[in-house]
């Protein structure tokens, strides 16, 4: 039998640890003096000693460690356990290349003074109920005769708006050739009613997307689509849906522009 501080020596294992260990339940001695309270061990447990320390350096953690039961655990369990532990570890090293990458293209847009990567997130858009207008419109400022339209024609139905009330536009289509930009404007509703010969009302399912939120005016709004475009492809997702944006602070609430809050949204999938 070893004293703790003998057994600590051949373990490699400090004796602060070791009580831990028996705290937890994870190696216990297999004797103590119930006099003076030493803890002795057997050289029996030197072996589970070790593979804790390898099981340890490998990243496992002491409760993973402890759920083992290493003294009765079989060795087909083991390959199993470890077979398992590698398919974490390697999605674990993909989501760190996805963050080291994503560091790399943030600190070259901030060498060319592009800041635009501090604001990107992705994010879960949840399912709402909307009333609808859509149109094609020559020009972007032509939007807001829809949304004077989606207005007046809740107005008249009395439609009462959600409390996380949405304005949004997805731009559907933009046709250079015919001069035209099919867009549709969102509002959430509390509920659905029958649609009218001008909009229209329906469920919408929640989306995963990419988004930036800014404050300024409509201006910037070209150059945050290409850079979210860019970012899509840099981190390896696809556009699976038409670009929205969301609306926090419009001219509807705000005359100065530099006080518009705007949030750009691409609908994502993983690239396969």
């Amino acid at each position: 039998m070893f004293k703790i501080g003998e057994f600590s020596i051949l373990s490699s294992i400090s004796i602060h640890m070791l009580r831990n260990y028996d705290k937890i339940g994870l190696l216990e001695p297999k004797y103590i003096d119930e006099s003076t309270g030493y803890r002795y061990y057997s050289k029996e447990q030197l072996p589970i000693a070790n593979q804790i320390v390898a099981l340890k350096v490998m990243g496992f953690g002491l409760k993973e460690i402890s759920n083992m039961q290493l003294e009765n655990m079989q060795l087909d369990k083991l390959k199993e356990v470890l077979q398992n532990k590698i398919i974490i570890k390697e999605q674990e090293i993909k989501q760190i290349k996805r963050q080291l990458s994503q560091m790399e293209n943030a600190l070259n847009d901030l060498e060319k003074e592009e800041n635009f990567a501090f604001s990107i997130v992705t994010k879960r858009i949840p399912p709402r109920k909307v009333a609808s207008f859509r149109m094609k419109i020559e020009e972007f400022p032509d939007e807001g005769t829809l949304w004077q339209t989606l207005g007046d024609e809740c107005a008249k139905l009395n439609v009462e708006f959600a409390d996380n009330d949405y304005a949004i536009a997805i731009q559907h289509e933009i046709n250079f050739d015919d001069n035209y930009i099919d867009v549709e404007v969102q509002r959430t509703v509390e509920k659905v009613m029958e649609d009218t010969d001008k909009i229209r009302f329906f469920d919408v399912s929640s989306c995963d997307v990419v988004s930036l939120a800014f404050q300024g005016g409509y201006y910037r709004l070209k150059d945050i689509n290409l850079y979210l475009a860019k970012w899509i492809i840099q981190n390896e997702f696809e556009i699976c849906g038409p670009v929205f944006n969301i609306y926090y602070v419009s001219p509807e609430h705000e005359k100065n522009e530099d006080k518009f809050i705007t949030e750009v949204c691409f609908p994502i999938k993983k690239r396969k």
